[in-house]
């Protein structure tokens, strides 16, 4: 077991790439715990980031929380508002969080992102971090499906406009984690748990010397 990360609390926050079983949520709290960090995560599946601000229940499609790997039970099928970020930061005192979200800010299947909204959305989140660390982990690839519209153009078109919008946060861009073309999806937008794994493991790739970084 390394210690990379010991004396660490990470808060993970995100929409429903960390809310369900063999998705972000499995693979991301337990490498972090491995490596010695406190972990807690916090999904809720058709979050935006203005949501974890400002609370909005939404449509429902489950929610999730998970603290350090403690095995995982299905997630909470009412509809649920994210707790509020300023609450998560009181209660957990994390040394830095970790923003999965882009999927629901991309407008997939409309003819383009509103971008002065998800500057909006953005903007509503980093500002509330305070002086609170934080990477965003940006969208990766899909597959095309009537159900959500899912576009590479769409997915990278979102990747950049993040990469622009989320500072002080350090950015993680998903494209650039797996190639086009090979996340095989369940529905377009949720990956297999194969292809989670590989996005995962990108993630960490990435986000483990920042972390260690930001620990020294």
């Amino acid at each position: 077991m390394s210690a990379l990360l010991a004396g660490l609390t990470l808060l993970i926050i995100g929409d429903s790439h960390v809310t369900f079983k063999d998705s972000l949520l499995t693979i991301l709290p337990e490498a972090y715990t491995r490596a010695g960090a406190k972990v807690v995560t916090y999904g809720v599946c058709s979050s935006t980031a203005a949501d974890w601000v400002v609370p909005n229940p939404n449509n429902g499609c489950g929610a999730a929380q998970r603290i350090g790997d403690a095995p995982l039970s299905p997630p909470n099928m009412t509809p649920t508002s994210p707790p509020p970020i300023t609450s998560l930061i009181a209660q957990w005192h994390p040394d830095v969080v970790i923003v999965v979200l882009g999927d629901t800010m991309a407008a997939y299947g409309q003819n383009e992102i509103s971008k002065n909204w998800a500057d909006e959305q953005v903007k509503t989140l980093t500002m509330t971090l305070g002086n609170t660390a934080c990477i965003w982990v940006g969208p990766t690839w899909g597959e095309y499906s009537p159900r959500y519209g899912k576009t590479d153009k769409r997915a990278q078109e979102m990747a950049s406009f993040l990469k622009d919008e989320v500072a002080p946060c350090t950015y993680v861009d998903g494209t650039k984690l797996m190639q086009p073309g090979s996340p095989k999806t369940i529905d377009g937008v949720h990956l297999t748990p194969a292809s989670y794994k590989v996005w995962g493991n990108g993630i960490l790739q990435q986000t483990m010397p920042i972390l260690e970084k930001m620990h020294k």
